[in-house]
């Protein structure tokens, strides 16, 4: 069995620099692909309803911005908003809102 020659390392080296770049480019793209595709998602599904799709705006119940749909009038709490609503009037919000 003869010794490897320098040079053979000298190219195994390269060539596995040159991998580790084309997939380390190949990774970013991805990622770069799959934010492109989460900001389109999210463009096409801003302010819409979950419950029916059409068109959400803010509306403002004791004094909190809150999602209303103009189609079937369902409301939409973002992180924290029911938790606003129930420590200022719990009982009249419940009445007034749910009929409980």
């Amino acid at each position: 069995m003869s010794p490897r020659k320098p040079s053979e390392n000298e190219d195994e080296y390269f060539a596995r620099k040159e991998f580790e770049r084309l997939k380390a480019q190949a990774l970013e793209q991805e990622s770069q692909m799959a934010e492109a595709e989460a900001a389109k998602l999210k463009e096409l599904h801003w302010m819409c309803c979950p419950k029916c799709g059409h068109t959400m705006v803010e509306v403002e119940m004791e004094g909190i911005k809150v999602d209303k749909c103009i189609n079937c009038e369902a409301i939409c709490f973002d992180d924290g908003e029911l938790e606003q609503l129930l420590d200022k009037k719990p009982a009249s919000f419940l009445k007034n809102v749910f009929g409980w």
